[in-house]
């Protein structure tokens, strides 16, 4: 009985059987269906009449008035008036056009694109091959590029081309092989003067590179690997003023996009004119960078080239005599002492020996500018002379104090030296 009330408490509800539940979905479906047909079909008409508008009058029915707009007009919140010509935008809801005007005259035209067969064949043959030996397994340890400086002979290249070899050989554009020897060499700026015997050579044009702007022409000629003498690559000037730190040195390059291989180092970067307005020296080559390489201007190199032609070295340049390396945050938390530059070691016949300096010190302060890193030392350093004083102050064991050295001059005996 009790069976019986139970099942009568549901007397109530509705049944239906499975097909008839079936027949349902099956209805709904198609109600779905025909609902999305119907959009898609709506969505055509509207497509299909704004064709017709713009095939009619230019403009959808007229909606722009015959120019490109930018703005909401019917956002769903309110209603913004049609924008008028010469108004601006701002935050308190103001309106703003942007017409676009039709291509200027071709005596107008800002870009063009320049055929540099002209610039190198002015330039090619100044364009040297230069490849660097060893005695001792007479194997190549180097090869790069040169620029012919004077008839008689002068070229000029990077420094880290001829650096370390017992041998060098200059090959010519016409394939003439000499051997060579060094004249002069400063690693600071990359820059090394080779001579060979030689006569009436095709000395190259040399430009004013403080003339060149961003987005000029530029063109690299050199022997990328050793073995591909004469090739050229072709680009723009990318930046005029790139400070980078070469060998201890900070040193502005010209930045560019035209291809510098290995084995372009020494070799000019010529401008529209077939002029020489850079000594290419270096590339970035890590992965995710394309298209950045740098050259020393040649306004840099030409009162370096003339000291080591006269000197065999660059006179005047001035040295503390250290050797230096930066201690960085976390070397500074882990041994207690400060960031600054940590002396390594002492050149025997400096100012910074004389008055005590020693191994273990740390540099913190150059005059009164906090020093964290050896790029920031050697600009303060730079703008002096040798025979000048400069003002440090030196950490030693828990205390600091304040000395004044007295600068010598870099030369080809403290080449060990960073500082």
């Amino acid at each position: 009985m009790s069976g019986d009330n139970n099942f009568n408490r549901y007397n109530d509800f509705p049944y239906k059987s499975y097909e008839e539940i079936q027949n349902d979905k099956k209805r709904k479906s198609k109600v779905r269906k025909g609902a999305v047909l119907f959009a898609l079909l709506v969505i055509a008409l509207i497509g299909g009449a704004l064709s017709v508008g713009v095939w009619l009058s230019g403009t959808p029915f007229g909606m722009f008035e015959g120019k490109i707009q930018l703005g909401l007009f019917d956002s769903g919140i309110g209603k913004q008036d049609t924008p008028t010509a010469g108004t601006t935008a701002n935050s308190g809801g103001g309106k703003f056009t942007m017409t676009q005007d039709s291509a200027p005259a071709d005596g107008e035209t800002l870009v063009i694109a320049n055929d540099v067969t002209g610039v190198v064949e002015k330039a090619a043959s100044s364009v040297v091959g230069i490849n660097t030996e060893s005695y001792s397994d007479f194997m190549s340890i180097s090869s790069g590029s040169g620029i012919i400086l004077s008839e008689d002979g002068y070229i000029v290249t990077n420094a880290h081309v001829i650096s370390g070899g017992d041998s060098i050989s200059v090959t010519l554009d016409n394939g003439t092989v000499y051997a060579a020897y060094l004249i002069g060499s400063d690693e600071f700026t990359d820059i090394a003067v080779i001579k060979i015997d030689a006569e009436n050579l095709p000395a190259a044009d040399f430009g004013n590179s403080d003339d060149i702007r961003v987005g000029e022409t530029a063109v690299a000629i050199g022997n990328p690997t050793g073995q591909l003498m004469g090739s050229v690559t072709a680009g723009i000037i990318s930046a005029v003023s790139r400070n980078l730190m070469i060998n201890n040195n900070m040193m502005t390059l010209l930045q560019t996009d035209a291809s510098i291989n290995s084995g372009n180092s020494g070799g000019p970067l010529i401008n529209k004119h077939g002029q020489v307005i850079g000594i290419n020296s270096a590339k970035i080559s890590a992965t995710g960078y394309e298209g950045i390489g740098f050259a020393i201007p040649i306004n840099t190199v030409k009162p370096i080239v003339e000291e080591l032609i006269r000197n065999g070295y660059v006179s005047g340049r001035p040295i503390v005599g250290l050797s230096v390396s930066e201690i960085s945050k976390m070397a500074s938390s882990f041994y207690s002492i400060p960031q600054g530059l940590y002396i390594n070691s002492v050149m025997p016949s400096s100012d910074a020996k004389a008055q005590g300096l020693a191994q273990g010190d740390v540099i913190t302060h150059i005059g009164d500018e906090r020093i964290y890193d050896l790029s920031s030392a050697v600009v303060a350093r730079n703008a002096l002379k040798a025979g000048d004083e400069i003002d440090i102050k030196v950490y030693r064991r828990g205390k600091t104090y304040s000395l004044t050295l007295k600068l010598g001059e870099q030369n080809l005996d403290n080449g060990g030296y960073n500082f």
